[in-house]
């Protein structure tokens, strides 16, 4: 990202793999950097540089969440999330296609309500994600990134 396009608000959709992030074992250095970075874009979502946006589907995987501390937790990340969207048909379109391109059925619903919603950035710590996307970044009009990468370009 340039210097230039830092100096609008960024739309940030965070998908549940990285509200899940900060709550997974931190043993393993990938796993403890993640987390430190979901943490400081929640806290940058305070200052106003970067508004974070979820969806129905966000809210239904949370409320799924079997454990219940956990699901007390990823409650608790999502006040971070300023508005939520709802599925409609535009988006279930997309998420299809994405589908017939490898994506799973969460993950692509996730992905087309953040195009949909005019996110500029999906991110995501599921490698699977990230690698669909750097075979096909033009099947979106969005990015997809890891927690780590969007935290390095807001902090530089």
């Amino acid at each position: 990202m340039k210097k230039t396009e830092m100096s609008k608000i960024l739309n940030c959709y965070l998908d549940a793999c990285c509200l899940n992030r900060p709550f997974d074992d931190q043993t393993q250095d990938r796993i403890r950097i993640e987390a430190e970075s979901v943490i400081i874009l929640l806290k940058i979502s305070l200052t106003g540089k970067i508004k974070l946006i979820g969806s129905d589907v966000l809210k239904h995987e949370i409320t799924k969440t079997p454990d219940p501390v956990r699901k007390s937790q990823l409650l608790s990340l999502s006040k971070y999330i300023s508005k939520f969207y709802t599925l409609n048909d535009i988006i279930i379109e997309l998420a299809y296609k994405l589908q017939k391109s490898g994506f799973g059925a969460f993950d692509s619903l996730h992905i087309a309500t953040a195009e949909k919603s005019g996110a500029d950035i999906f991110i995501t710590t599921d490698d699977k994600i990230l690698k669909l996307y750097r075979k096909n970044p033009e099947l979106l009009n969005i990015r997809i990134e890891n927690p780590v990468n969007i935290v390095r370009e807001l902090l530089l």
